[in-house]
């Protein structure tokens, strides 16, 4: 049993003010890539969510290393009862990994829409953080 896990991020949680807002350790991080992953958009939302998806392209997002036990359980009350936190596989530094991802369990609420970044950083963070983020954010 590990103490430790990695967790792959593909959305808010790519970015340090979301990120540093859920947990209290400081980790480090890197790029990673999953296959057989989609990241799609939420209806009315500006974050996305993760399906499986064998056909789907590679998708990039984030690694955090060893993340502790309280921080994942931080991590889980974020994503709330919407997702299921479950191991998949991540190419990270040139190694194969394993790392906890957060799948989607309301796949009916997506729109058939790719989810971007550099979209969500413009014109959608300031308002996650005022409203998702803010509302379901852990306690300290």
């Amino acid at each position: 049993m590990t103490d430790t896990w990695n967790v792959f991020t593909y959305g808010s949680l790519m970015f340090p003010v979301v990120w540093n807002r859920v947990v209290q350790g400081r980790y480090r991080s890197s790029e990673g890539t999953i296959h057989g992953f989609q990241r799609l958009q939420i209806r009315g939302e500006k974050y996305p969510a993760l399906i499986v998806n064998p056909n789907a392209a590679s998708l990039i997002g984030r690694v955090y290393f060893d993340v502790s036990a309280r921080d994942i359980a931080r991590l889980d009350h974020f994503e709330t009862s919407d997702y299921a936190r479950v191991s998949i596989a991540v190419a990270a530094e040139g190694v194969a990994l394993a790392a906890e991802a957060y799948l989607t369990l309301k796949p009916e609420t997506l729109e058939p829409l790719e989810w971007r970044a550099e979209e969500f950083e413009r014109v959608g963070l300031e308002s996650f953080l005022a409203t998702y983020a803010a509302t379901n954010a852990p306690p300290l």
